[in-house]
């Protein structure tokens, strides 16, 4: 994590290039919005893989399926995690305004892909003051429980979180593209997004 006391080096990278506009900054957020709820999708992915690859001899049963309204809710959650993570990672104690006005309009855009759960509901769900590890550790051990993963291998129950912490650099990378490409990129990269893995 960076210095407590200092926004990161790409914060400042990235300065010159805020939204010039209320408009332009929604297109954008629409954008980081999307891919980041791409990326989150991947992340619930690779650790239902990650659970099921090598898991114990009847620990699910097979053949093993996510309902999709857990599938959608932990995708939020993990979206809505993975934008928190951008303020604490790039962050120190002072959010410059521009960037807290472009993930609050981000926050806007999930509560938009995903009617619930809200942005809100995630954020008193989770203890958000404990810092990264400890909501990432959360919600691993709340996802998986819900979606009954706990016996695959003792891992499970922490894996999600190191999956979505260990994702800074496409967060990053996300954030960055978001910002300095043309709208017209944007959305043509949103139109050839396809699922991948972690």
């Amino acid at each position: 994590m960076e210095d407590q006391n200092s926004q990161s080096n790409l914060l400042t990278e990235l300065e010159p290039y805020q939204p010039s506009d209320e408009r332009d900054g929604w297109e954008r957020a629409v954008f980081l919005s999307t891919s980041m709820a791409a990326l989150s999708s991947n992340i619930l992915a690779s650790y239902v893989r990650y659970c099921l690859d090598g898991a114990k001899a009847d620990s699910v049963n097979e053949p093993f399926a996510v309902v999709d309204a857990d599938y959608t809710r932990t995708t939020k959650e993990i979206l809505t995690l993975g934008l928190w993570l951008m303020i604490c990672e790039e962050c120190g104690p002072k959010v410059p305004e521009w960037f807290q006005s472009y993930l609050y309009t981000a926050f806007q855009v999930a509560d938009e892909l995903c009617q619930e759960p809200t942005v809100t509901a995630i954020f008193e769900t989770y203890p958000m003051d404990n810092g990264p590890i400890a909501v990432a550790q959360t919600l691993s051990m709340i996802v998986c429980h819900r979606l009954g993963l706990g016996a695959t291998k003792a891992e499970a129950a922490l894996a999600l979180g190191d999956y979505i912490l260990n994702c800074r650099a496409r967060r990053e990378d996300l954030l960055k593209f978001s910002l300095t490409e043309s709208i017209m990129a944007l959305d043509a990269w949103v139109a050839d997004m396809k699922p991948q893995s972690i």
